[in-house]
């Protein structure tokens, strides 16, 4: 794939080093400000220190100068691709589940070099500190809701940064926590401003699209859920405080599982048949396997799915591509509740540009040209 690299973030970098390629018009818009910012940061001793406070509240010393980065736990590996523009420099090292998913996705093709990178281990919940301290990283990226990691990672004496999830003191809303974790790298690597450009182009995707459902009439709202696992037959539902309450909630659909579930909560699929949502959104890669054909032609083994409103009317829809799992936070999340719209509200959507906005986005901030083949996947045509 033909790959862009925007004057924006040419001026904007000073600690790290990365290809360059074309920019685009959106990024020279901002040039001046990203000029500004990039003094400020070549003004911080690259031998030096500066404080950052995390999302878990603590402040933590780091390195100006950052060249070995390893990530536990939390899925930020698109995020910072966002932060640098379609490259992913200097991360050594995170755990391999994430690698597995990343074939899965777009992220792959946009950012390889994270292919290379090394396992510290491969399930999300094991922690191998050993393997992490052999990779003699500047600072660590964790879970900031994890405290039993946190204990293990400071113990190492390596600066340590944790990032919200679910378990954070604040909401759940990916259309926040993408930014939130936007507005901590500036942090960590002393750029205060530099995803402004990035953070105010998906707000006014966001905006646009809130204004049209806003016009919908209730009564012509449906109902609607997200199946968040499913594994040996047992469901696993998105409920209430999870990243599936706010994706529903921007929606404007009644939610049929927040009044009565809290957090991923298992359910046997009585439940569901009770629940009977008018929709059903699958969740994405690295989470659940299940794509929309199995569910419409009943081929989940162990489970009937056949006589679900949703799949009646053929209304079950799932993320198999984007950036990342696209139901959990992610740079790409202005663009999923433009997906989730246009599939929840088909007549009111009929003249969104869908495919044009990923395509801009993608190609403006990503620097990636989505192909046909990615966008067919993307979706579901």
């Amino acid at each position: 794939m033909k790959k862009y690299l925007s004057v924006l973030l040419v001026a904007c970098m000073t600690t790290l080093l990365f290809a360059g390629c074309k920019s685009t018009n959106s990024e020279n818009a901002a040039s001046d400000t990203s000029v500004t910012e990039a003094t400020e940061a070549q003004a911080l001793d690259p031998d030096g220190t500066h404080t950052v406070i995390d999302h878990a509240g603590n402040t933590v010393e780091v390195p100006n100068r950052i060249t070995k980065i390893v990530i536990d736990q939390i899925p930020i590996l698109s995020t910072y691709m966002s932060y640098f523009g379609g490259n992913a420099p200097n991360i050594v090292g995170y755990c391999g589940s994430f690698k597995d998913t990343i074939t899965k996705t777009v992220l792959k093709d946009i950012t390889p070099e994270l292919m290379e990178s090394s396992d510290t281990v491969y399930s999300q919940n094991d922690l191998n500190i050993e393997e992490i301290m052999k990779l003699q990283p500047d600072v660590i990226f964790y879970n900031a809701g994890n405290k039993e990691h946190a204990q293990i990672l400071q113990s190492s004496g390596i600066p340590c940064i944790g990032f919200a999830t679910v378990g954070a003191e604040t909401e759940a809303d990916p259309l926040v926590r993408y930014q939130q974790w936007l507005d901590l790298w500036e942090d960590v690597f002393g750029e205060s401003g530099k995803m402004d450009a990035f953070e105010e182009a998906g707000n006014k995707i966001i905006d646009d699209v809130e204004s049209r459902i806003a016009k919908i009439p209730e009564d012509e709202r449906p109902s609607a859920m997200i199946l968040w696992k499913y594994a040996d037959g047992v469901p696993q539902v998105s409920g209430q405080g999870t990243f599936g309450t706010y994706w529903l909630k921007h929606l404007g659909v009644t939610d049929v599982v927040a009044s009565e579930a809290k957090g991923f909560t298992q359910v046997n699929m009585e439940q569901i048949y009770d629940w009977d949502p008018d929709i059903l959104f699958l969740d994405g890669p690295g989470l659940l396997p299940l794509k929309t054909a199995d569910v419409l032609e009943n081929n989940v083994e162990g489970t009937d799915f056949s006589t679900l409103t949703a799949v009646k009317n053929k209304r079950v829809y799932d993320t198999t591509l984007g950036m990342w799992n696209w139901f959990t936070p992610n740079p790409d999340a202005p663009l999923v509740l433009a997906w989730m719209a246009c599939n929840t509200y088909p007549e009111a959507f009929a003249d969104y540009p869908l495919e044009d906005t990923i395509r801009e986005y993608y190609h403006d901030w990503y620097g990636y040209d989505v192909t046909d083949a990615d966008l067919e996947e993307m979706l579901q045509y």
